[in-house]
Order: C-alpha cells, then structure tokens, then sequence
C-alpha cells in the first residue's frame, strides 16, 4: 500500500507540472493576450490544482489556485482583459505556491499569510484599467502557436517518469490496433531505484570486462599447452637416443606424458570455446542492457528549459529591456545527471545574455536594430553528443575591453596576455573574478557566474565554446557527453601507480626526445606544431611520495618521454607520465557523500582484475600544475603568505541587522566596527582606516546613498569600496547607486551571505 510519503511526493510532482504550465502559459500570454486556446489551458491547469489542494487538505494553496482559476474565468468570459499588471500578480502567487509545495515536502508548518496574494489577485477580477478591452471579433481571431506544455518525465521529488514501453515487453499487435495511433503509456519510478539498477548494471559491466580477461587468459593457457606439447616431443626424441627401444617402463611413462599433454590441450581448447562463445552471446546482451539503463535515465531538455521564459521575462522587466526568447529542440534528450549539472551553467549564460548582451530598447533602435532583443536555447544532437547553443543578437564582447579588465583586476599578467589569441582572450571571461559590470548587484558582477559555467561543463566532462561579433552577436556552445557514468578514459602510469584520465579531456599523446625540453621562466615546456605547451611531471601534481626506485639519473637516461596534453577551455599542460597503458570505457563511480570533492579527483573505477583506479579531472590537474614542484631549478613551490587582517566597516540602523552583517564578516576573518547611520559612519572613518564598507540606504540623519556621495568626493577615501544592502531595488535606484560610486548592490529580499562574502572578496581579496 502507497505511504503517506508517497502521496505527497505524487502531489507535489504533478503540482509542479501544473507551475511550469501556468508559469510559461502566462510568459506567452503576455506576448498573445487573445490566445483564447492558451487561457483554457491556463484555465484547467489552475483547476486541477484547486482540485488536488482540496483532496490533501492544504487549504492555503486551495484558495490561491481557486483565486488564479477566477482570473481566467472572467478573461474567459471576456469581463476583464489579461494585462501584465494581472501577471505579475499571479507570478508572485505562483512563488508562493512554490514555498508551499516545500514547506510539505519538508513537513513543515505551512504559516504563510496568504490574505494579501490573496487580495492582489482578486484586484485582477475587478474591471480592468490598464490595458484596452478584447475587441468584439477577439474571439473569432484565430491564436497564435499554442504555448506547447508537453508531459514532463521527471519531477523533484526524486522520481522519474519512464515510457513503459522502455521497460515491458510489447504485445503483438493486431491489425485493429496497428490503425490506431499509439500512446505510449507512463509510470512513476523514484529515481534512486533506477540509479541502483544503474549501479548494478555498472557491476555487470566490470564483470564482462572480467570474463574478456579471462577469455584471453584461456587463450594464452591454450597456447602454453601447445608449447607443452611441442617440448615433450622434443623431450621423448631426446630419450629415445639415450634409453634402449625395449625399455617399457620409460615408454609407458612418455606415452603417458603425451597422453595426458593431448588432453590437457584438448579440455583447454574446449574451455577456450564455450567460454569465448558464451562471451561472444553474452556481451551484446550487457551492451544492450546498458543501452537500455542509459535511456531510461535520459530526460529530454525541456525539463529544464521550460523554467528559462519566466526567469528571462523577470530578469528583463527588471533591466528595462524587451526580449524575445525562443526555444528549440527541447525534446533533446541527456542524461538526468548531465542534466541537473547544466541547469546552473545555462541560467548564468542566459542572465549574462540579458545583462550585458542585449542592448535597451532605445539604444537597438539608436544603432538600427529592431527594440526587441532575441536570445535563442537550442539543443540537438552530434556525433554522440548533446549540443547546446544559446545565441543572442546583443552587442558582442569587446576583446581590448576583456584584456584591460583582466589586467586591472590582475587575472593575467601583461606579458602573458601578449602571447594570447584572440580565442584564448575570449576564453578569460570563464575566469574567477571576471566581470565588466560596473557595479556588483543580484543579476552579474560577482565575477563567478561564468566561472561558473565553466567548472560546471568540465565537470560533466564537456566543452564550452564562446563566439562573438562585436555589435551584432554573441554564441555560447556547450559540447556534452550523453551520459557521464561510462565514459573513455586514458589509463597513465606515474609513481607506479596507475590513473585514468577522461578522453574528451585529452588534446593529444606524443613522445619526445628529453633534448626537446626547454625552459621557460624556470618551467619545463617543449613545442608541439609552434605552440609553446608547459610540462610538469603527473606525480608532481599530484604530490605523490617519491619511491626507491625514483631517481634522476634512471629518468635522465630514458630517451623518449611519453606525455599526454590535456586541455581546458583551449589552455593546454603537457602531463609527463611513467608510460601509457591503454584506452579503455569504464564505469565511473562517485567518492561518496562522506568524503566530498577531493582535490584533482573526479571519481574511481573497478578495472577487470578488480584493481581501483583514480579518474582524474583535468580542471583541477591544470590548476594544481602552475602551483607543482618546478623541476627543472629544483625550487620549491611558492607558498603564499598569510594575508593580512581586514577591516570593515558596517553602517546600518536596523540594530539585528547589523549584528548579522558583523557577525558574519568576523566569522570569515574580518575585523568589523559598526556605526548607526551615515554621520555615525563618517565620523568612524575619520578615527580608523577601512578597507572596504557596508552600508544601508535608508537611514536617519545621512542615507546611504548621500553617505557613499561623500565619501566619494572626497580625495582622502574615494577608493574605499562600499557596498549597499538595501531594501530598494527597483532599477532606477541601482543605477543611482552606481552613480554616487557604489562597487556592489546587493537586495536584501535576495539576500545571501555567501553574495557579500563573495562581492568583499572581489573587491579587496
């Protein structure tokens, strides 16, 4: 019998259908008021949630869905007209709903006060003054494309929605029903199931590695035999010449010998194929088995995407400007792992979309583009891969603009910088604390948001490309692996330890000549086709222990040094390895919860024999090489010296607050003093030196803002970074807080220490 867990997870899985369905109707609505099909739709879906709210009893979301539904009655009904003033009030109703559906799903007290969402949508039923009435013919108008709202297959209460058809076997069909169309049937399977079914597939996969293993161990036994055979032939010849013809006793036993050889040869030979044939049955079953597991944890891209036009429609309204956001090639499907790791990456590169791309409405038609922006998310697949390319027609990125950026905030050094394409100068705004916006707010400015991505992509073990024409377009490409569980791996030996490295990583394998290695600012590097390529040894790296056998002499003797080159965002680092085994598909397991992210380690496989081998991940291998032994001066590696101490200074009023903000500052280090308001504050700066201050907008005797103003005009503490954290956040009040000189503007609606955390070390380190 179903658990009360269970219910509850049903519940709150097809409630969120019915959120995207609402959430993305309504982005569309905006679009195409008289889309009388779409209001229906909208109509239902609002319904069917009153409806189930009822059942479970969760009386709060019942009436807020009961308000909504009352909304599209009337529009129905023609007494009142859809404006966006009517959605963005169902917008915040359908936030709270979302805080609802967590609060059960956590068993906690639902203690929302719904009366004013409540009474914001029942505004909406009144008569209608923004916006103009339907003419009389409106619903005669045929609609526009139907917003499409297709069955999600997964769901966050950790369940997925698997066609039956993937897992049951098909029935004949009759000629009746061959002439009907089909429609493929559905059920709910709790995701950790089939990660288990997952799993032991993967342990099935590690067995048919085995038994190829064995099969050639059989092989080689079998050869050994003959071998047998063939030396006690030359054995008996031998006797023969020594011992007398009549000796029966020595010619008994050598029969015997050759007997039992044949034998021997004969079992080996039979063991060799009924193993070999079995194997040769047995191994496109596995294969198709594990085909079939992949599938069945491969969702299509919608279920991400589908919450991309209401995130793009807010973050829009918010920045003044008007979008068009189109998407395609939903039904993609990937991985539900790739997935879930690609949904972060793809909401900082559409919100970087908005903000820095696409231009104001006035500004596009200033330059001759149409007020509308276009940003388009698109996913299709390649070559056994998932690509997925979000492009917009926005201003382009500025290369001199990224290279004085990255020299200002010392990401790169000049002379570096000077040897760069222009691909690997593009290739910088994926670095931690990249960011051109002039002022740090809730949107962009942390410098994290594309580092972001980057870590992200490389994680899953893909690729991200970035395009871009000044003044006309930009294209962010992301390259991405099917599944990430079973993967090709190069295996390396270093420190006679054996390590795999994911293949996708790999730019290529060479051996050199030690002659070929050059010395570059004290780093060994060699020249691969006029490209100068930094080598360091894997085991330096990786700071392995030395071993007895270890030594200089022995290694300076080798004449050809195998090398593989790995590659991140085109950056590339010669890893220098004892030798390269093999190439080999393996299925990669996690470290587990209780150990978490481990330096340089991407996870571990079983190999055939049941040896454990590390995967390595390349991002943290490159990263971890500019800090490695630099062996060819024999210096130790640079440790770099305890920073010194900071101190902040926090203005705010509001006396919680303010021991909040302390007691988070002082807790990563900080040291903080606090003053009530802008004359307070003044009066502190004028008695200690600051490195950076945080400060409240509305407060008594000298605001925020006048406060930052003063302090900017004056010589004495103009560079002193000041953050604002405020409750104002509409758009005009932050860029009035850029104008007064403010480096950071953080809502405290959306507030998170971890973004002042973020935006103090990016401004003073």
């Amino acid at each position: 019998m179903p658990s009360k867990e269970d219910f509850i997870g049903i519940f709150k899985a097809e409630s969120e259908e019915h959120l995207t369905k609402l959430n993305n109707g309504i982005v569309e609505l905006e679009k195409n008021p008289g889309n009388l099909e779409l209001i229906k739709e909208l109509n239902r879906a609002a319904h069917t949630l009153k409806g189930s709210a009822r059942i479970f009893g969760y009386y709060e979301l019942q009436e807020i869905a009961h308000k909504i539904e009352d909304i599209f009655d009337k529009i129905q009904q023609k007494k009142i007209v859809f404006s966006s003033s009517s959605a963005n009030r169902i917008f915040k109703a359908l936030d709270a709903i979302k805080i609802i559906l967590g609060k059960i799903v956590n068993h906690e007290t639902i203690n929302l006060d719904i009366s004013e969402i409540c009474s914001e949508l029942a505004k909406c039923v009144a008569v209608n003054t923004d916006s103009p009435p339907l003419p009389p013919h409106a619903a005669d108008l045929k609609p526009q494309e139907d917003t499409k709202i297709s069955n999600k297959t997964e769901s966050h209460d950790g369940n997925i929605t698997v066609p039956a058809s993937r897992i049951t076997v098909h029935e004949p069909k009759t000629a009746a029903q061959e002439s009907k169309p089909v429609t493929e049937e559905y059920i709910r399977v709790p995701i950790s199931k089939v990660n288990k079914l997952l799993n032991l597939v993967g342990e099935v996969v590690i067995n048919k590695m085995k038994s190829s293993q064995e099969v050639s161990r059989i092989k080689k036994f079998t050869k050994h035999t003959r071998e047998i055979q063939k030396r006690l032939a030359e054995l008996n010849e031998k006797i023969k010449k020594h011992i007398p013809a009549n000796d029966l006793e020595i010619n008994r036993i050598s029969g015997q010998c050759n007997a039992e050889a044949q034998k021997l040869r004969d079992e080996s030979l039979s063991l060799y194929d009924n193993v070999s044939t079995e194997s040769f049955y047995l191994d496109p079953v596995i294969t198709e088995l594990q085909d079939r597991m992949k599938e069945i944890r491969m969702l299509p891209c919608s279920t991400i995407f589908e919450g991309f036009p209401r995130m793009i429609r807010d973050i829009a309204a918010q920045e003044g400007k008007e979008i068009n956001f189109l998407i395609s090639g939903e039904e993609t499907e990937l991985d539900k792992k790739v997935l879930e790791g690609i949904k972060t990456a793809l909401m900082h590169i559409l919100r970087n979309c908005v903000d820095h791309g696409i231009e104001k409405p006035a500004k596009r038609e200033s330059i001759g583009k149409p007020r509308g922006g276009t940003i388009s998310l698109s996913a299709y697949h390649e070559a056994g891969n998932v690509v997925i390319v979000i492009e917009d027609d926005g201003k382009g990125i500025n290369v001199e603009e990224i290279k004085q950026t990255a020299l200002r905030k010392h990401l790169i050094a000049p002379e570096e910088l000077k040897s760069m394409t222009e691909r690997e100068i593009l290739n910088i705004v994926f670095m931690n604390g990249y960011s051109t916006s002039p002022i740090i707010t809730d949107v962009s400015g942390r410098g994290i948001g594309l580092d972001v991505v980057r870590h992200n992509i490389e994680n899953l073990k893909g690729q991200v490309i970035l395009e871009t024409e000044e003044g006309k377009w930009s294209k962010f490409t992301l390259i991405l692996p099917l599944t990430i569980a079973i993967i090709k791996v190069l295996l390396v030996k270093a420190n006679n330890m054996t390590f795999a490295i994911p293949i996708p990583s790999i730019a290529e394998c060479l051996r050199i000549d030690s002659k070929d290695i050059s010395t570059i600012e004290g780093r060994m590097a060699i020249q691969v086709r006029e490209h100068t390529v930094p080598i360091v040894r894997l085991e330096n790296t990786l700071n392995l222990p030395a071993t007895q056998d270890d030594s200089s002499t022995d290694r300076a003797n080798v004449k050809e040094i195998p090398i593989v080159i790995a590659s991140s965002l085109e950056k590339q680092v010669g890893f220098i390895v004892d030798d390269i085994v093999s190439e080999e598909e393996i299925y990669i397991k996690t470290l587990g919860a209780h150990l978490g992210k481990v330096k340089n380690t991407a996870g571990a496989a079983i190999m055939g024999q049941g040896d454990v081998v590390i995967v390595l991940d390349v991002v943290d291998l490159i990263t971890s090489s500019r800090l490695s032994h630099p062996a060819v001066t024999g210096r130790a590696p640079i440790i770099p010296a305890k920073r010194e101490q900071k101190r902040l200074l926090v203005v705010e009023d509001a006396l919680s607050t303010r021991e909040l903000e302390k007691n988070i500052l002082e807790t990563q280090g900080y040291s903080v003093d606090t003053a009530v308001d802008g004359l307070d504050g003044l009066g502190k700066i004028t008695q200690n030196r600051y490195d950076l201050i945080v400060t409240d907008v509305q407060m008594p005797r000298m605001d925020g803002f006048e406060f930052c103003r003063t302090l900017k005009g004056n010589p004495s503490y103009k560079d002193i970074p000041v953050i604002i954290v405020t409750a104002l956040e509409k758009e005009e009040e932050k860029r009035y807080g850029v104008e007064v000189g403010a480096s950071a503007y953080i809502i405290k609606s959306t507030f998170e220490q971890t973004n002042l955390i973020d935006a103090i070390e990016r401004l003073i380190g």
